[in-house]
């Protein structure tokens, strides 16, 4: 005769049957999940398998896409914009006109102003006026019509001033020059001469005061 169970046996003994009880039930409902569902018809519903593709014959090349330009496209050709002529700039044609005879002057507008005390040999001076930019008077003339002539030195004739020429002796002076004779320079009548360089500047008649 078997020894009937203890307290300890069964609790074993069920403890036992719970957990293959609980392992055949998720053996069962994995099995279950696992199979495809059958739809409408019966059939299985198709899986997410990789649908087979015919092998491509090795014989047969297949040619790269050619993209073929459209038939009726014209390619727009550059248009090149005309160079610009050059422009013949003619020069200006100056007019001749011929200019009315004036008394000869310097670019300084030196001229003879007046000759005072003739024949008066301590009081006799000619006065020439500069009306214009500054000249240097060396080696200029002022001679008469009865070959008279003095030269002048290393003389400065500034702008719109004068310079006095007396006949008497002295020492020169920026504006008052000599030309130490003994007698008289000038008579009445006389045409006086201011030259350079045997270009008339400037000519003056003495007259009777």
């Amino acid at each position: 005769m078997s020894t009937p169970l203890t307290r300890k046996q069964w609790a074993i003994v069920i403890l036992v049957n719970v957990v293959v009880s609980t392992v055949t039930a998720l053996l069962i409902v994995r099995v279950l999940t696992a199979q495809p569902i059958p739809n409408s018809m019966g059939a299985a519903a198709p899986t997410d398998q990789p649908v087979p593709v015919a092998a491509a014959d090795p014989t047969q090349q297949v040619s790269p896409t050619q993209t073929q330009a459209p038939a009726n496209t014209v390619a727009a050709k550059p248009t090149s914009a005309p160079a610009p002529k050059a422009t013949e700039t003619s020069a200006p044609t100056t007019a001749v006109v011929p200019s009315a005879t004036t008394p000869p002057q310097s670019a300084g507008n030196v001229s003879i102003s007046s000759v005072l005390n003739v024949g008066q040999r301590q009081r006799e001076v000619v006065v020439i006026v500069n009306q214009g930019d500054q000249v240097n008077m060396k080696g200029w003339t002022l001679s008469s019509s009865r070959s008279i002539t003095y030269t002048f030195g290393n003389v400065t004739l500034f702008k719109d001033s004068f310079i006095s020429l007396h006949t008497t002796s002295g020492a020169d002076v920026p504006t008052d020059l000599f030309m130490n004779r003994s007698d008289a320079a000038w008579q009445v009548g006389d045409i006086i001469t201011l030259a350079r360089q045997s270009k008339t500047i400037a000519t003056f008649t003495v007259k009777q005061q």
